[in-house]
């Protein structure tokens, strides 16, 4: 594949920002080019992707977001995905043990705590962001939504549930859904489900059942 020189491009149009060869620009072209609601965008990207047997939504959030986390991966459940979510994986606070060895450094406990969640985010198809005033500044999140979401300008299996306490969001975030009320969080997962074939069923929940957002 051809690098690509925003020094050459630079000087064209909108529409033409990207070469002909460049992952997504098909998309990007329709996007900067015609005047289409999003919905009929997300529409074709649903339509273009490939269908795995069992969907796996991955619930990204702050520490101190846990409660709307948790409803989030019991609604998954609930809709026939699976989902990951680090304070319901028994890995994670057994990490040290798991490692093998007396007094992990600090290091190695970062690198194997990385590691347990890109194993995740590797294995998830979809990925949820919980935005609330305490997602400023966070390092995962944003790492977290990039990672699971298609390598294209706009996608269906990414999407955010945003708290009425937040008043402006990151820019990224408008290329995916953005849902606030929990029956559009319900209505996104619902259709997403449909794609996978089969009758959805709960997946199983084993926690206790958490509070509505």
């Amino acid at each position: 594949m051809p690098n690509y020189d925003w020094r050459e491009y630079q000087s064209r149009s909108w529409a033409q920002r990207f070469p002909d060869w460049s992952q997504g620009s098909m998309t990007w072209r329709s996007l900067a080019t015609v005047e289409r609601a999003p919905t009929e965008l997300f529409e074709e990207r649903r339509r273009a992707r490939p269908r795995p047997t069992r969907p796996c939504v991955f619930v990204s959030h702050r520490q101190g977001d846990v409660n709307p986390a948790l409803r989030i991966a019991y609604l998954a459940c609930q809709e026939g995905f699976d989902y990951w979510l680090d304070v319901l994986d028994p890995t994670l606070p057994a990490m040290p043990g798991l490692l093998g060895v007396r007094g992990p450094t600090r290091q190695q406990s970062a690198a194997a705590t990385a590691g347990i969640i890109e194993m995740a985010l590797l294995n998830s198809t979809h990925v949820v962001a919980v935005m609330t005033p305490n997602t400023a500044g966070s390092q995962w999140v944003p790492y977290e939504y990039g990672r699971v979401k298609e390598p294209v300008p706009i996608t269906l299996q990414a999407a955010c549930w945003v708290s009425r306490l937040v008043t402006a969001l990151p820019e990224y975030l408008y290329l995916g859904v953005i849902t606030k009320a929990e029956s559009d969080l319900q209505l996104w997962l619902r259709n997403e489900r449909r794609n996978y074939g089969g009758l959805p069923s709960p997946c199983g929940w084993i926690a206790p059942v958490p509070p509505p957002l």
